[in-house]
């Protein structure tokens, strides 16, 4: 959805919604609870479609836009579930999902100065004040393995939570065993995922330009993403902010793992029978359609058995990390419990993840003596 849309764009398409909750479950026949409000309060209003009344009802002057409206707006979490599942609302133009639509809805409140507390109004200062909120990284490679002129480069994405330092380090140790040669790019801040998924669209599209102009000199090799959030947001979003886009060639890690068990260039050593369970990021399932590659890694570590939690792939369930609104009370925990209880009940003995957003979610709420694990971590030590 380009920025330059505004809540009158949608109204039409909005006014499509038909009140099936069709947004909410998944598959039949299972019909699970996918989105993470809904199964916090199963009333319309917490749905996507509530969402969209929402915004038909302000556009109709039948309620104020307020605080509370935007509390409420930045309560999903963005799991993209209700994206999935209806596909009336982008059949009609401006042709945005459901979740595009939400954003929306936060950038028109944060053009009204209605910013949420905590960490919604920690990042907006922050960017407010030097335009960014992401720190410079680094990925030192091994000097045996970096080349500058490598075909493949890896993303660095800038780093902002807990456990995306020990990750970084367990794709160096893997690209060192895998041994071709490869470069890296390093961000210098934020690619924009998170200012787009927050509406601060004003300093959103500086930031991309900025970031594509340090890409564009690469933009003809192979990226490999270890982070979905900036894979997804680049490879679907950047095309609609920045008119001189070019497609890259994009890969996630997992990917290049799987295709490195594949050739041989990667060798599960014997280790001891885990049962493992995997946890589908949103952003690399639902965002980016990587179902299969985790679990294709997962089934050549030896020892390893996978056991499928009920709500898988397409119809798993969100880690409630990204819930950035006041309006419901511990949604973010809530969710993240509410997968934990799923996974504890497959008997499994380690959850495994492939984003560190979701890793820290789960890290958060878990009981003591729990385990998670991101797939770079756990390949790292058993290879």
């Amino acid at each position: 959805m380009k920025l330059a849309t505004v809540l009158e764009d949608v109204q039409a398409a909005a006014s499509r919604c038909l009140r099936d909750a069709r947004c909410t479950y998944g598959s039949w026949p299972e019909n699970q609870v996918l989105c993470p409000i809904y199964q916090h309060d199963p009333s319309f209003t917490f749905s996507g479609g509530g969402y969209l009344f929402l915004i038909l009802a302000l556009l109709d002057n039948k309620i104020d836009f307020d605080q509370s409206t935007a509390d409420f707006a930045f309560s999903c979490t963005g799991c993209m579930a209700c994206e999935s599942n209806c596909h009336l609302i982008p059949a009609h133009p401006p042709y945005a999902g459901i979740m595009d639509i939400i954003r929306l809805l936060r950038s028109e409140a944060v053009r009204r100065g209605f910013i949420p507390g905590g960490v919604v109004k920690q990042i907006y200062d922050e960017v407010k004040e030097r335009g960014d909120h992401g720190q410079a990284t680094d990925l030192p490679l091994p000097a045996k393995i970096k080349d500058d002129g490598a075909d493949t480069v890896i993303f660095a994405e800038c780093a902002h939570t807990a456990s995306q330092d020990g990750i970084f380090r367990a794709a160096v140790k893997l690209l060192e065993k895998i041994g071709s040669p490869v470069t890296s790019f390093a961000e210098r801040g934020c690619c924009g995922s998170t200012l787009y998924d927050l509406g601060f669209w004003e300093q959103l599209k500086p930031l991309a330009r900025a970031n594509w102009e340090m890409m564009k000199p690469l933009k003809y090799r192979k990226f490999v993403f270890i982070n979905p959030h900036c894979q997804e947001f680049i490879v679907k979003r950047y095309p609609e902010i920045l008119p001189d886009y070019s497609a890259i060639d994009s890969r996630h890690f997992s990917q290049l793992l799987a295709d490195a068990f594949k050739e041989g260039k990667l060798k599960s050593r014997k280790g001891e029978k885990i049962k493992v369970s995997y946890h589908d990021p949103c952003y690399l399932g639902r965002g980016l359609k990587i179902y299969d590659a985790p679990r294709e890694v997962l089934s050549s570590l030896d020892g390893v058995e996978l056991v499928e939690m009920p709500r898988n792939r397409e119809n798993s369930f969100c880690c409630g990390a990204m819930a950035w609104g006041n309006y419901v009370p511990n949604l973010s925990e809530d969710t993240a419990r509410e997968r934990i209880k799923e996974f504890e009940a497959t008997g499994a003995d380690l959850l495994v993840t492939a984003c560190a957003s979701c890793q820290d979610s789960f890290k958060r709420v878990m009981p003591e003596g729990s385990k998670v694990k991101d797939l770079v971590e756990l390949v790292a030590e058993r290879t």
